[in-house]
């Protein structure tokens, strides 16, 4: 019997659900399909308090990693496809997971396997992305393909309705704004992956997932999206050292930045975001095939 691992960590629920859909099919072609859960030794709390949440974005920009519940694989022996599934805060993956690709069980797990990420994010995760594939490759393990079911909302609206998601535990469309996070139709939607993953690992043709899961559209990049992404990692740098500047001489400065970053950070995307993009928008339309090449270096596995 062909053998699939699970390794995801999601706070919200909405991970768990879309790697449910995808997983699903491959359940019902007979293959064994074993999960596990990472589970910090702090659980963080749902919804976030405003301060808690700010408070973990220095240790997400650095990758620093979290102490994590002891795990094991639930079945002995080698898997024939590992499926990683992650979220993405602070454009950069989540501390769990994080923790996961530095800890030493991680070699364990991924060496010498085929790795299949899965993310469910609002909408900038390339450089997330990157620095996991590389860190599972660090790990011994060969990543084979990514799949992105992503927030369709306008980048704004989806601030909002995701703010009142994490700090309120809203979902529910209000006013003019739609449903928090990602579509409803686009988790079931993910279903359509099930059965292309299944068939490769059935027939042993691992490395011809990619092309066939692109083909269904299991990862697009916007090339404005990837510039401004890689524009808010550069600040989001500065405003980590920032936070943690005098930390070690004074520990209460930490919360002091902290908050002061919390309030700053909103004022950023709602005016400073909508100037940036007419210069993104331009960068886009000058660099628009040197992008696309990168584009394509980045889905290619």
């Amino acid at each position: 019997m062909k053998r699939v691992l699970v390794i995801h960590y999601s706070q919200t629920g909405q991970l768990t659900d879309v790697l449910g859909r995808i997983t699903k099919p491959l359940v019902e072609a007979g293959i064994q399909v074993d999960q596990l859960p990472l589970r910090p030794e702090k659980p963080f709390l749902f919804p976030w308090s405003w301060t808690g949440f700010f408070n973990v974005f220095p240790e997400c920009v650095g990758h620093d990693p979290i102490p994590l519940e002891p795990f094991e694989a639930p079945t002995e022996g080698p898997y024939d496809l590992v499926i990683l599934g992650y979220t993405i805060w602070f454009l950069n993956p989540s501390l769990p997971t994080n923790a996961f690709l530095s800890h030493p069980r991680a070699p364990v797990l991924l060496n010498g396997r085929p790795v299949l990420t899965v993310i469910a994010p609002r909408n900038m995760w390339v450089m997330a992305q990157e620095y996991v594939r590389g860190r599972i490759s660090a790990a011994g393990g060969k990543p084979v393909g990514n799949i992105a079911v992503v927030d369709r909302s306008g980048n704004l609206t989806s601030v909002i309705t995701i703010i009142r998601w994490m700090f309120r535990g809203k979902k529910d469309p209000f006013l003019v704004f739609p449903r928090a996070g990602i579509r409803q139709e686009d988790i079931d939607g993910a279903a359509r992956f099930g059965p292309i993953i299944a068939e490769h690992v059935k027939k042993g043709t691992i490395a011809e997932l990619n092309p066939a899961l692109l083909a269904t559209g299991a990862a697009r990049i916007a090339p404005t999206l990837l510039i401004l992404e890689r524009r808010a990692l550069f600040v989001f740098g500065k405003w980590r050292r920032f936070i943690l500047a005098k930390a070690d001489r004074d520990p209460s400065s930490r919360i002091r930045r902290v908050k002061f970053f919390s309030r700053a950070l909103p004022v950023l995307i709602f005016i400073v975001s909508p100037i940036s993009g007419l210069s993104v928008r331009l960068m886009g339309l000058l660099r628009g095939a040197r992008l696309r090449a990168e584009i394509a270096r980045i889905l290619t596995y």
